[in-house]
């Protein structure tokens, strides 16, 4: 499983890998959904930390950046920004006194 220098016992691998490929394919989505879940919610935390408010456009990009990358094109990054601010726009001006 690895390339480098381990700690872990070969057979003690190989018996992880072997009982990972007995796994069926629902038990693989499952664990790569937890997986992402488990990675969005320290990024929902790093993004707090920051002071940026959930839900605002700049929450949304910097989530979208952090889990897509450069995955999504800037053409479409486009249109999501100007979609979110313009959300953005709205409930501010429906908070308003």
């Amino acid at each position: 499983m690895s390339n480098g220098p381990s700690d872990t016992l070969p057979r003690a691998e190989a018996l992880v890998r072997t009982l990972l490929m007995q796994r069926s394919g629902e038990e693989w989505f499952m664990m790569a959904a937890d997986m992402f879940s488990a990675a969005r919610t320290l990024m929902e935390a790093s993004l707090r930390e920051e002071g940026l408010q959930p839900g605002t456009a700049e929450w949304k990009l910097r989530l979208l950046e952090r889990t897509s990358g450069d995955e999504i094109s800037p053409a479409v990054r486009r249109r999501l920004i100007e979609r979110w601010r313009a959300s953005d726009a709205a409930r501010a001006a429906n908070e308003a006194p």
